[in-house]
């Protein structure tokens, strides 16, 4: 699983690639946790070159979101596009999270 990040002005944006499946989400998930406890705990996940996720991969930002909540910040979704994008309406994690067209936007939603 490829996953690259930067931090930005007090902002984690975690940049996850190709498919988040039953097959790379433990190690999504590890990477995600091991991000936010390095800080900072407002997060943005910028989905746009992820072509697949799953249910498994859905545990995984569940996770992530609770783990930047518990650290006093929060974390919501960027660049859905394609099948990405219509489970995450399907699962309503695009209104739970919050879903953005970009990480300006994802900023902005996030109050920095």
């Amino acid at each position: 699983m490829d996953v690259t990040h930067e931090v930005l002005n007090e902002l984690l944006v975690i940049r996850p690639q190709n498919r988040i499946d039953s097959s790379t989400a433990s190690a999504f998930e590890a990477r995600c946790a091991s991000l936010i406890d390095e800080g900072p705990a407002k997060v943005v996940i910028d989905f746009s070159n992820v072509d697949y996720i799953s249910s498994a991969g859905l545990r995984a930002l569940l996770v992530a979101a609770k783990k930047a909540r518990s650290q006093g910040g929060a974390l919501t979704l960027c660049g859905l596009n394609g099948g990405v994008k219509d489970v995450m309406a399907v699962s309503g994690f695009d209104t739970i999270l919050g879903a953005h067209s970009d990480v300006s936007e994802a900023r902005a939603a996030l109050g920095g």
